[in-house]
Parts: C-alpha cells; structure tokens; sequence
C-alpha cells in the first residue's frame, strides 16, 4: 500500500515538473511588448527590423529638404551621401574659388530635424507590427551657421544610441 502511494506521489511529482517546464516555455517564448495601449504579445519573432527616417524641413515654411527612411545603420551613409550631392549641384553653379564641401556648408535657413527611429517586427501574432522607440526634433536657427557635417555627426551619434538602446530593450532576436 506505502510503495503504490509512493509510485504514486512519485508520478503527480514528476508530471509537475514535465508539465512546470512546458508551462514555463509557453509563459517566456510569448515575447510581450509593453505599449501605452497595453500588452502586445507577438509570440515567436521570426524577423526584426530597426529603421530611422529622417526628415530636414525648412521651419519656416515647412518645405521639405530632405527626408529619407533606411535601416538605422545604413542612415548616416545614406545622408551624408544626399547632403554631398546637394552641395555637388550647388558647386555646378558658383565659381572655382567659392567651391563649397560637405565640411564647410550650412544651412542659411531655419530648419527642423525630425528623427523617428521604429521596430517593424515579424512574429507568430502579429505580422508586420510597427513601434516607434525614438520621435526627436531638433530646430536649428539660420544664425547657428549648422554645417552639414555637424548634421552628419549628430545622426551618426544618434543612429548608435538607437541601435543599443533597440539591443537592449526592443529586440526580441539575439544575435550571437
């Protein structure tokens, strides 16, 4: 009679551990985004990916000068080169010793910079799911003299801030 409680005792025992384990594993590969609207649970992540537009405008009169949406390591490149080739055409215009570089030109108007950085994730309940991690406005005076390559450096700081702080918050894939 004792060994067949304790055969028994010993089976719920090791049902509850077998059945603790899946249970856990089902708890944690949930992946749970915590939204302002609440909890978005996306299940298994099969993709993630990390983008950055960035938008110059004139604050004036609100004309767009450049505005460009890339994955956020690609974005200071894909900048620098557009700022490049803006100032590549105005040098088609101005004569050899007032020639300008990337270094040396800025904007003589008051501009905004929006910089919005966002998570498009792939998963097992939501198919294509946007999150916005970052919505940042810089405004810069015409008076400040904000050369191009300030710019360039300020998104290239930027874009890095972005990447560890979606590494370490936001990222549901781990890369090893």
């Amino acid at each position: 009679m004792k060994s067949t409680w304790i055969i028994t005792l010993g089976i719920v025992v090791g049902a509850i551990v077998i059945g603790g384990q899946s249970f856990y594993q089902l708890l944690t590969s949930q992946n749970i985004l915590n939204e302002p609207s609440g909890e978005v649970r996306l299940g298994d992540v099969y993709d993630e990916q990390l983008t950055t537009t960035v938008t110059i405008t004139d604050a004036d009169n609100k004309t767009p000068i450049l505005m460009i949406m890339t994955d956020t390591d690609q974005i200071t490149m894909d900048v620098k080169q557009e700022l490049s080739q803006m100032v590549k055409e105005a040098n088609e215009t101005l004569p050899a010793h007032e020639k300008m570089r990337l270094e040396t030109t800025y904007f003589d108007t008051n501009v905004n910079i929006e910089l919005t950085t966002e998570v498009t994730y792939h998963s097992q309940y939501q198919n294509k799911m946007k999150v916005t991690i970052d919505d940042t406005v810089l405004s810069h005076p015409a008076d400040d003299q904000y050369h191009f390559a300030e710019a360039v450096d300020m998104l290239n700081t930027y874009a890095q801030k972005m990447d560890t702080i979606y590494h370490q918050n936001d990222s549901f894939i781990h890369k090893t």
